[in-house]
Parts: structure tokens; C-alpha cells; sequence
């Protein structure tokens, strides 16, 4: 057995082992790639799962907040037109025929006859009433002053440096405090 048998004998088992490596690399690569594959179709799995997820839960966010909304506007569009009806009723109030209206404030200011004051009209109830108001007020403690004021209608009563107000916005305003519940509920059930 000369040199070259031995060097070909090591060189063909040195090929043979080489082979068997590489046999048990390639198996080794097949096995990485396929857990890999697994792994990655796993996580690609559970990010679809957790994407359909957030896409349901962002969706009900988005429908509780449109509800939410609509539910907001509603409220707003009952309380205006609410406050139209108390707008309306102040208005119609103030446009009553004199004689009611002026048996209205009247009833409002007795309680205020002994006391004393001064009764401040807007300009049209002052032409309109105000010589009903002086003829009711002679022999009390209360006035009609000649200065008129900014309101609808009823009255502000001046007691020195203390104002009672007795507007029509004012009385309507203390109705519309406890009424308005009832009244959404009676008109929008």
C-alpha cells in the first residue's frame, strides 16, 4: 500500500465524512426551516388573530362613540326645542290681553305691598299697563318708577341698592327648572 492508497483511502473517507456532514447540516437546515416556517405561521396566526381582534373592538369603540353622539344630539335638539316652547310661552305671556297680564304681576307683587319698592317695566308693558300698575300700587308701599328696563316682560322690583326679579324670563326660568324633565319625558318618549 504505497502513499497514494493511503492518501486516497484519506481522502475518500475525508469526502465520505464531508458528504455525511453536509447530509446532517442539510437535515439540520430542513429542521431549522421548517420550525422556523412553523414559528413564523404561528406568529403570522396569532397577529391575524390579534388584528381582527382590535379591528372588532375598534369598530365597537367607533359604533359606541357614533351612538354616543347621535344619543348627544338628540339631547340637544330636545333641550332647544324645550327652550323654544319656554321662549314661546314668555312671548305669548307677554302678549296676553292687558287685563290678565296686569292681574298676573299684580299677583306676583302682593307679597311685596307692605314691604315697599319700586316696580321697573320694560317699555311696552310701561304704555300698555303702566297707569293700571300706579292706580293698584296707590295707598302701598310700592311705586311704578318712570325708568324702564331690559326684560320681556313682568317686573324687577328695586328695594334700594337690591333688585327682585320678577321678569317673565326670570319666573319662567324657576318653571323650567322643574318642569323640564317632565316635559322631555312627556313629549319625547
Amino acid at each position: 500500500m504505497g502513499i497514494e492508497n493511503i492518501t486516497a483511502r484519506i481522502l475518500a473517507e475525508a469526502q465520505e465524512e464531508a458528504g455525511k456532514m453536509r447530509s446532517a447540516a442539510q437535515a439540520e437546515r430542513e429542521k431549522i426551516l421548517s420550525k422556523a416556517k412553523e414559528e413564523a405561521e404561528s406568529q403570522k396566526n396569532l397577529l391575524e388573530k390579534k388584528a381582527v381582534e382590535e379591528a372588532r373592538l375598534l369598530k365597537e369603540r367607533k359604533a359606541s362613540v357614533a351612538e354616543l353622539e347621535v344619543r348627544k344630539m338628540k339631547l340637544a335638539v330636545k333641550q332647544e326645542m324645550i327652550e323654544e316652547g319656554f321662549q314661546k310661552a314668555t312671548e305669548e305671556i307677554a302678549q296676553m290681553d292687558s287685563g290678565q297680564y296686569e292681574a298676573l304681576l299684580e299677583r306676583a307683587l302682593v307679597p311685596f305691598r307692605d314691604v315697599g319698592g319700586e316696580i321697573l317695566l320694560n317699555e311696552r308693558d310701561q304704555k300698555r299697563i303702566g297707569e293700571g300698575m300706579k292706580a293698584w300700587t296707590a295707598g302701598s308701599g310700592l311705586t311704578v318708577a318712570q325708568e324702564t328696563v331690559d326684560i320681556q316682560g313682568g317686573f324687577l322690583l328695586r328695594r334700594g341698592s337690591i333688585y327682585i326679579n320678577g321678569s317673565l324670563e326670570e319666573m319662567l326660568a324657576v318653571e323650567k327648572k322643574e318642569l323640564t324633565a317632565e316635559l322631555a319625558s312627556m313629549l319625547f318618549e
